[in-house]
């Protein structure tokens, strides 16, 4: 893994022997929280809209050039970056390498593109609001993290009509330059990649500058807040609270608890509320993580008629020293899912970009993997007692029948 400086840049590189793809991700550190209220969504917005065209590249060659080789070209929106990533056949690499580079720096953003891209995200938004899942998660973070941090990644129904073409346009030339992004090559990075690579990018000199928007901090509502659904048969739960962040020395440690609670058929809360009780289909646990901080959050859905006892034994488990049993599944299935990344550019990657995203300067796999190794029962029992007890927010969405039953769950 190399990480150096080219023009302007950071560049991290991952070379792998034996593959024969290549990914590349541009990240832009600037994403949803560094957007002011009247612009919120812009960031994602934007990711939208640069895809209509470039300079170099119409709408239809910049998807085609990469998709027609059988690779992808993406982007993604979270709230301190924004991503464009392509994985292509090594043959194609530097065709799609300029394809992304144009689409990053080049975009023609004209009025047409960003009156179609308004369509599309407004239909985007209603998706996410019909679907439980995803308008539960935004509701919660509305309540939880203040300030821009806690406001849906999407934007909202009045910004997103209200957003213009010389908007976009002002926050692409202020947030889009090198020394505000780090790109990161995955996979058959061989010697003739890196010189052409080196060679674009030193033509970029745009220069910019980004204040640090802080972190947010956790909020407890006082009180429960749930929204009536009527259409709805189920009720969706999602319980918050603080955890560590990613810098944070007791990070691994809440990394394996997360795990053991909530990851997979055999952790504590599928096995225990779903194989033994059988009150729900689907239930498991969650980090959202920054840098300095983070929340865990517990998901389900259940018929109102199970919510009761739903909660009765989602605090019985958190208040037990069952969650000490599952120490040895959650530290193994945690390394052997790091393990099997390790074998694919592309989930690597993945984990140095989601690393990095988060606003973290250390992004080593094999480090962190040594961190899982180290810790020890003590070390789990001290951030689960941490953790699990105290207050937990909850949040929940569906018919008026379940509100009956809803709290604040005290463990």
């Amino acid at each position: 893994m190399v990480d150096e400086t080219i023009g302007k840049f950071r560049v991290i590189s991952i070379p792998f022997d034996n593959v024969k793809t290549t990914s590349c991700a541009f990240i832009v550190k600037s994403g949803s929280a560094d957007e002011p209220d009247p612009l919120a969504g812009v960031s994602h917005y934007l990711e939208h809209v640069v895809f209509r065209g470039t300079k170099k590249y119409d709408h239809f060659q910049l998807k085609y050039i990469v998709e027609s080789v059988g690779g992808v070209l993406n982007a993604f929106t979270e709230r301190r970056a924004t991503v464009f990533y392509i994985k292509v056949p090594e043959m194609n690499f530097l065709k799609s390498f300029d394809v992304l580079k144009s689409l990053v720096f080049e975009p023609t953003i004209d009025e047409e593109s960003v009156e179609i891209e308004r369509k599309v995200i407004l239909e985007e938004y209603k998706m996410n609001r019909d679907d439980p899942v995803s308008y539960l998660h935004d509701l919660l973070f509305e309540n939880v993290w203040e300030g821009p941090f806690g406001r849906p990644i999407l934007g909202y129904e009045d910004t997103i009509r209200s957003i213009s073409k010389e908007e976009l346009v002002e926050y692409h030339d202020k947030m889009y330059f090198p020394r505000n992004m780090i790109v990161v090559l995955a996979g058959r990075v061989n010697g003739a990649f890196i010189d052409v690579v080196r060679k674009e990018l030193e033509k970029i000199d745009k220069e910019g500058e980004k204040k640090d928007n802080g972190f947010p901090n956790f909020t407890y509502p006082s009180s429960a807040i749930y929204e009536v659904r009527n259409d709805m048969e189920q009720v969706h739960i999602a319980l918050a609270k603080p955890v560590p962040g990613m810098e944070s020395s007791d990070y691994p440690a809440m990394a394996l608890l997360n795990t053991a609670l909530g990851s997979g058929m055999s952790s504590l809360l599928f096995h225990e509320i779903r194989e033994k009780e059988g009150l729900v289909y689907d239930i498991y646990s969650q980090i959202y993580a920054l840098r300095e901080t983070g929340v865990l959050v517990i998901y389900s859905s259940m018929s109102p008629s199970n919510l009761g006892r739903f909660f009765e034994k989602l605090k019985k488990l958190l208040s037990s020293i069952q969650i000490l049993e599952k120490f040895d599944y959650g530290k193994n299935r945690l390394l052997g899912k790091l393990e099997m990344m390790t074998e694919s550019p592309g989930s690597v990657m993945g984990f140095v970009v989601d690393r990095l995203v988060c606003g973290l300067e250390s992004y080593d796999m094999d480090s962190f993997m040594e961190e899982i190794k180290s810790l020890n029962r003590l070390d789990f029992e001290k951030v689960a007692k941490e953790v699990l007890s105290g207050s937990w927010a909850v949040f929940g969405l569906g018919p008026d029948s379940a509100r009956l039953d809803f709290s604040i769950l005290e463990v």
